[in-house]
């Protein structure tokens, strides 16, 4: 639309095109993963579809900041959809799925739980046992956590110095993050998104299956996104 980003920058017009592409997704995936396994319901449906629904919300809110030049939201939102991947590659990965989706169900944090090792599940110990299996996760969550707590980032958006001269404004004027920062952001939210689609998409492949056994979604007319190689083998 007039006065938007991919206006000011057409080059980026495919990238939040494809997006909102993965937004719709959602629907999808949901559909899928309720769908599957003749619509029997198993615990971990119950985090499944609730990270779903916060990535939707995430993706939707996402778009809208990056149409209108709001990095201050755009880029906390990024964060707190990294938080969600984490989260669902602990899952998958923990050794008893159900366990733990019972115990957030009963109002435990991860914070208050420990892994394999007696660590306990803080933010960034997430993100570390994700790292291997994300590796481009680490130093964009970082970056993105200092637009969550007040920053050097905020200061930098909020003024600008040429030679002399310096001024500021709010809000943020759309001249002062330049293109290369929003394609970063757009880049790093679309692989997050698809890497969470993959982990719901890749439960609903295993769903009701016996140990080792897989349905190939796509014979169902459904076109699966790529799919992290992550699940409890316990849900087949």
């Amino acid at each position: 639309m007039p006065g938007s980003l991919t206006a000011r920058f057409p080059d980026l017009e495919r990238r939040r095109s494809q997006l909102d592409i993965l937004r719709k997704r959602h629907l999808d995936s949901a559909h899928i993963t309720l769908g599957v396994a003749g619509g029997a319901l198993y615990i971990p449906d119950i985090f499944i579809i609730a990270a779903l629904q916060r990535s939707y919300g995430l993706v939707d809110a996402f778009i809208d900041a990056v149409d209108h030049y709001n990095i201050h939201a755009a880029a906390p939102l990024l964060r707190v959809q990294l938080d969600t991947l984490f989260r669902l590659s602990y899952v998958c990965r923990a050794p008893s799925v159900d366990e733990v989706v019972e115990d957030v169900m009963a109002g435990t944090e991860f914070r208050q739980m420990k892994d394999a090792d007696g660590k306990k599940l803080t933010d960034g110990r997430l993100k570390d046992l994700a790292a291997p299996f994300h590796p481009w996760t680490t130093e964009v969550y970082d970056n993105a956590s200092g637009w969550v707590h007040f920053s050097q980032a905020h200061l930098g958006t909020a003024w600008q110095i040429k030679g002399d001269v310096v001024s500021g404004g709010v809000p943020l004027r759309p001249s002062v993050v330049p293109e290369r920062i929003w394609g970063e952001l757009l880049d790093s939210m679309l692989q997050a998104t698809v890497e969470v689609l993959g982990y719901a998409e890749g439960w609903a492949s295993r769903k009701g299956l016996p140990p080792n056994q897989f349905r190939d979604l796509s014979k169902d007319g459904h076109p699966v996104v790529t799919l992290p190689d992550a699940m409890d083998p316990e849900y087949g």
